[in-house]
């Protein structure tokens, strides 16, 4: 059973009015706002639905960008915020199901709670097809929104999360952990111990762009990536690499020392100059 009510297609619009998704959803409108202007996560959070996205626009108003799914179909999509309106459009211009357009608006249950009603417009060539079709964005919406809520919901914990002032000068030793990574507080961070080969990393838990988890992110060649928006840092310098430092420059900031003797990993910060 899917969690929606759905809704039997209206037949007083330019384009066929397919259905309706509504959802209530745990999640501040900012939150909101900044997950559907944020098309970089599409490949990543939504892996299952989408291969690639190459944006071609993008601001405060939305984005436009060509998209893959993962069924190899290529279309160019675009999304317009109205936010005095609390809505957005999503329209596809070009490519697989060319003309359809989505409108999802947001209404304001309280400071963390939101309500959703999303309708979809399809050309579609036949009419009879029309519940078929809205039944399967329904369904496609349902997982998105899934894989959102949890991206969304992460972010605001860590957003409410106190962090103290970092202490340049402490030092910790732990014991050589079996299982890896092993999540520890040093200096009023919340950090990863880890290895990959013969080498110790200790990194922050939380991808400095949006705070991103690193908790299951495998280490290659010394590179950690964020499986929300594929961000790649060195995890010995903790600058960021590859394509996306031309879009966005950040850095996991100073990275602990970290020396084996016996059964201990010491660590130690490094000055910040």
């Amino acid at each position: 059973m899917i969690r929606y009510e759905f809704e039997p297609a209206q037949s007083d619009t330019q384009l066929v009015h397919v259905g309706t998704y509504k959802r209530s959803i745990p999640v501040s409108i900012d939150r909101m706002y900044e997950n559907a202007l944020d098309w970089a996560h599409l490949p990543f959070v939504h892996s299952t639905s989408f291969k690639s996205i190459k944006p071609l626009d993008y601001g405060a108003w939305g984005w436009r960008a060509d998209v893959i799914d993962v069924k190899d179909r290529a279309m160019r999509l675009e999304l317009c915020l109205d936010r005095s309106s609390r809505r957005w459009i999503t329209r596809n211009l070009e490519g697989d199901n060319e003309g359809a357009e989505i409108w999802t608006h947001v209404f304001v249950v309280s400071n963390r709670a939101l309500d959703l009603v999303i309708d979809f417009f399809v050309p579609l060539q036949k009419k009879n097809d029309k519940d078929k079709v809205g039944l399967a964005y329904a369904k496609s919406y349902e997982r998105l929104y899934d894989e959102d809520v949890q991206m969304m919901s992460e972010r605001q914990i860590e957003l409410d999360r106190k962090v103290k002032k970092r202490d340049d000068n402490e030092a910790l030793a732990v014991e050589v952990p079996v299982q890896l990574p092993l999540k520890i507080n040093f200096s009023g961070r919340e950090y990863l111990v880890n290895k990959e080969k013969q080498t110790w990393y200790v990194y922050p838990s939380r991808c400095p762009h949006l705070l991103g988890p690193l908790d299951d992110s495998p280490i290659t060649d010394g590179i950690i990536v964020c499986p929300w928006h594929g961000f790649e840092f060195d995890l010995k310098t903790g600058t960021q690499v590859g394509n996306h430092g031309k879009v966005n420059s950040c850095s996991l900031g100073p990275m602990p020392n970290v020396r084996q003797v016996g059964d201990k990993l010491h660590l130690t910060l490094k000055a910040v100059s």
